[in-house]
């Protein structure tokens, strides 16, 4: 052999042993015939040398091999490295070249693509959100896990198509999705989008979805796939719907309820009307008589006759004030910008023009304003500061304070004075109608005034609350 053929053959046999991968021989028997300088750690990890045998796993795709006439491939794992050895069987000398490459990088990323694929498939699940991507050359349509659930199939229970798609759809829905996405493609649109129902297999039951699609080009831009989610909306469909049929239910009642205050303000109007005619009737004769049998008369008959006069007026109050009250539950409160000092301040002078002769000290805050119904707060300034005035008249100083003080960013009013108070047992019913103080019985009013305010207050969107002591005075607080 020439001396430049020998030195090639020379090179070639110390091919294996260059290869930075492990390289083995086996025979049929599993006796390990040749082993290059990078199977050292492998060997060692098996507890095997050249001349003993490889482990049993080994044998018996070494065996699979030879028997079978075709290659194999063995993975092991040997320290921090994968290596995937690609088994050549020479049958005719009975023995199988391992060929070992390195593919711990590959592995890697195949970990981190799996561990992400079922990322992805637990984050669809949790979003409701299935995918699908549909081949327009082949008609092949592949779905996501969560895709399948959606629209009631196993994962991989069959190959899907675009026509297995639409017989999934709702019937009424069918026709309304099958032109959305052929209109988009015959129309040269990038995608679609659409709602429509689902019907599952086996169960039958209804999903409501959110279909999203865009369509995949060629180099010359014609579409030749689409891909897509369909995003299960069942859950807030029904809440949607829920609240549609609450809505109507309330639109109904609404109107029910109006209907009926309206029937109740013109029974209360006719109610007033006919008790008003009776008494008028009696304070007229009562009148009449008055002056007809002045002189005839002692002064305890005319007296009486007075009283008659007089509680018919009384009556006559209290039906425009059961009339005003009954009308606030209704009223859409008008708001402007109010100055309610000024509005206390004119509440005040007329009170002191009533009664000249009482010594009281005001204090109201300067430039109180709110958005409020001007007429409407007018009667809640005259009730809490009418009663402030009466239930201090007993109080050799009696101090009145109209104020404001801010609460978590909330303006609370309040009207304060030394009068004679409450317990706070007589507090719990102060805002009921017709409830009135022990020891007030003397003093003029009918016992709704704090009812009315309160529901004004409450068409505001207010409330209103108060604090007392017996003998020491009471505060109404109110917010707006």
């Amino acid at each position: 052999m020439p001396v430049q053929t020998e030195e090639i053959v020379s090179h070639i046999a110390l091919f294996p042993e260059e290869n930075p991968c492990p390289v083995l021989r086996v025979d049929g028997s599993g006796v390990l015939l040749y082993a290059n300088r990078a199977s050292i750690e492998l060997l060692t990890q098996w507890q095997c040398k050249v001349g003993g045998a490889v482990p049993e796993f080994v044998l018996k795709k070494l065996s699979m091999a030879l028997e079978g006439g075709h290659d194999q491939e063995l993975e092991v794992r040997c320290g921090q490295r994968d290596f995937s050895f690609a088994m050549v069987a020479i049958a005719d000398r009975g023995y199988v070249n391992f060929y070992g490459s390195d593919i711990t990088k590959r592995n890697q990323v195949e970990a981190k693509l799996a561990k992400n694929k079922e990322r992805l498939k637990r984050t669809q699940e949790i979003a409701n959100l299935g995918s699908w991507e549909l081949n327009l050359a082949d008609n092949n349509l592949i779905w996501s896990d969560e895709a399948y659930r959606i629209f009631g199939f196993h994962p991989n229970e069959f190959e899907a198509s675009y026509e297995d798609f639409l017989e999934a759809v709702h019937p009424e829905d069918r026709d309304a999705v099958n032109d959305a996405y052929i209109g988009s493609i015959r129309e040269n649109r990038d995608g679609y989008e659409i709602e429509h129902r689902v019907v599952q297999k086996g169960s039958g039951e209804i999903v409501y979805v959110h279909e999203k699609c865009e369509h995949v080009r060629d180099k010359i831009g014609n579409i030749v796939g689409s891909v897509g989610m369909t995003l299960d909306i069942t859950a807030h469909k029904q809440k949607q719907m829920e609240i549609e049929r609450l809505n109507i239910e309330l639109e109904a009642r609404a109107r029910k309820q109006e209907a009926l205050n309206r029937d109740l303000e013109a029974f209360n109007y006719m109610l007033a009307h006919d008790l008003r005619t009776p008494l008028a009737v009696i304070s007229g004769y009562c009148e009449i008589l008055e002056n007809r049998l002045n002189d005839k008369l002692d002064r305890q008959s005319i007296d009486y006759l007075q009283e008659i006069t007089s509680s018919t007026f009384n009556m006559s109050q209290l039906i425009d004030a059961l009339l005003d009250f009954s009308r606030l539950s209704h009223t859409e409160p008008k708001l402007e910008r109010v100055n309610l000092s000024d509005m206390a301040n004119i509440v005040i002078a007329k009170l002191k023009l009533a009664e000249p002769d009482r010594k009281i000290t005001f204090h109201v805050a300067e430039n109180m304003t709110a958005n409020v119904d001007r007429v409407l707060f007018k009667a809640v300034m005259e009730n809490l500061l009418g009663n402030a005035w009466k239930f201090t008249s007993e109080q050799n100083e009696p101090v009145i304070t109209f104020g404001t003080r801010e609460k978590n960013g909330q303006y609370i009013y309040f009207i304060r004075d030394n009068g004679i108070g409450f317990s706070m047992k007589e507090g719990q019913n102060l805002f009921a109608p017709f409830q009135r103080l022990q020891g007030t019985e003397a003093t003029v009013g009918f016992g709704i005034g704090l009812a009315t305010v309160e529901r004004i207050i409450q068409r505001h969107g207010g409330e209103i609350w108060a604090e007392g002591v017996s003998g020491k005075g009471a505060t109404f607080y109110f917010s707006i």
